[in-house]
């Protein structure tokens, strides 16, 4: 109410001063670009940058908030988007969703416009790739932020209980360190997302932690189709089996309606749970000073581990592109839409956005910003970035991490074993995307 106040007033002294032709001429020689936005940090970092914004391009911004959650808000954008209804201007929650939205012809071809950005050059050889089609190799999404995604663990309770905090080597000596963990303290040591309430995070989350734990794996074959009978998913879900064998994990909350709120949002603040995966953003919506259940002194209390590989070759960190900023195929007008897309890669705006989500610019001359110090621990894992790793998707990724919440939650309940989730992934993508898109070459 203050701030409409405010305006108010800014408007009526101005009316007194400009004719009210003029301001009327001059409104009406902007244009109006509609870009969707949601969840109330995303809102806030944007209502602050729109005046810059509009400035900066000459035209007038009309902000559509969309429904808060990730998946609510993807249903909504799909919707408007089969409709012909869509903003102008959107952002896409995870690069592995971009495969599906260009093949089905709701963006933009970037390609050009990006190579003539500035902006391009700075963005490391990963981020480039997750910008662009599987499909085709043209770009689609202006990147923002991205997420870094590690393992996250209680440094304060570990070395109060005389643990090791030291980087786990491999999948073994990671899960030697869970053993001692729940041997020791009588807690749960180790959370890996699971299930068919986690929905896409069983994959994000969890599985796609492991399959990335095999250097010479990569999700997708020379012809583009699924590689899911191979040793790595199989190893993956055998990881999963030993945490639920062993009682290293917490699984009555994974079959919750939110599977996420007990153990991450209750557990790990509380003591009850000691390492899970997450990303850039937990330190700030999972665990900090405005969370639920805040972690005291959360950059000393909580530490990182890159995650351990399959083998105990060298550790790696992951990144996703969250959030992109993708132009409307439908917009009515494409060329300004385009601009603001690009405008929103600049990194004032990355830096604004990392500030309120936690996580981190996508573009590395942001270390050069005046404001990159703000950032603070999260410039760490900034610097992280020209080393990371991810797993490329393509069209047909929704039925993979859906297969992929099946196959272990029949593990999590005692249905199936490691072979037979790995069978049940198989079946269930090629029942969804053919038996065309799936390799079965093992």
């Amino acid at each position: 109410m203050v701030k409409y106040v405010y305006s108010l007033l800014a408007v009526v002294a101005l009316n007194a001063i400009v004719p009210a032709n003029v301001l009327a001429q001059d409104l009406a020689k902007k244009s109006t670009l509609v870009i969707a936005e949601h969840r109330a940090a995303r809102l806030e970092a944007l209502y602050s940058l729109q005046d810059k914004l509009e400035q900066q391009l000459g035209v007038q911004l009309k902000i559509v908030e969309y429904p808060a959650p990730a998946q609510d808000y993807f249903t909504k954008l799909v919707t408007e988007l089969r409709a012909g209804n869509a903003p102008d201007v959107f952002t896409i929650p995870r690069d592995l969703q971009l495969d599906d939205l260009a093949a089905a012809g709701y963006l933009v071809d970037l390609s050009g416009a990006m190579e003539n950005w500035d902006g391009y050059q700075h963005l490391p050889e990963l981020i480039k790739l997750l910008s662009k089609g599987s499909f085709d190799g043209h770009n689609y999404a202006v990147p923002s932020i991205v997420a870094v995604e590690q393992l996250y663990y209680r440094h304060d309770l570990l070395e109060q209980a005389g643990i090791s905090t030291a980087q786990p080597t491999s999948w073994d000596d990671l899960l030697n360190r869970a053993r001692q963990i729940k041997h020791v303290t009588g807690q749960f040591p180790l959370l890996f997302p699971a299930g068919l309430t986690w929905g896409m995070g069983s994959y994000t989350e969890g599985y796609r932690y492991l399959l990335a734990g095999f250097a010479d794996y990569q999700l997708l074959d020379q012809q583009g189709r699924y590689r899911l009978g191979e040793k790595a998913p199989l190893e993956a879900f055998k990881f999963y089996q030993t945490l639920v064998d062993e009682q290293l994990m917490p699984i009555k909350p994974l079959l919750n309606p939110e599977p996420w709120v007990i153990p991450k949002y209750e557990m790990f603040p509380k003591g009850q749970l000691m390492i899970t995966t997450c990303g850039t953003w937990c330190r700030v919506f999972d665990w900090g000073e405005n969370s639920r259940n805040p972690i005291a002194n959360i950059e000393q209390a909580v530490g990182t581990w890159k995650i351990p590989s399959a083998d105990g070759s060298d550790p790696f960190v992951l990144a996703s592109m969250v959030y992109a900023w993708a132009v409307n195929a439908k917009s009515r007008q494409a060329d300004l839409a385009i601009k603001l897309a690009l405008a929103l890669g600049d990194n004032d705006v990355a830096i604004t956005y990392a500030q309120k989500l936690g996580n981190v610019p996508a573009r590395l001359d942001a270390e050069l910003h005046p404001d990159y110090a703000s950032l603070g621990i999260l410039a760490q894992a900034h610097k992280l970035l020209p080393r990371a790793r991810a797993l490329r998707t393509t069209v047909g990724s929704n039925a993979v991490m859906a297969g992929v919440a099946r196959a272990t939650e029949a593990v999590i309940i005692g249905r199936e074993d490691a072979a037979g989730a790995q069978q049940l992934l198989e079946d269930y993508v090629s029942s969804v995307l053919g038996d065309e898109a799936v390799s079965r070459n093992q």
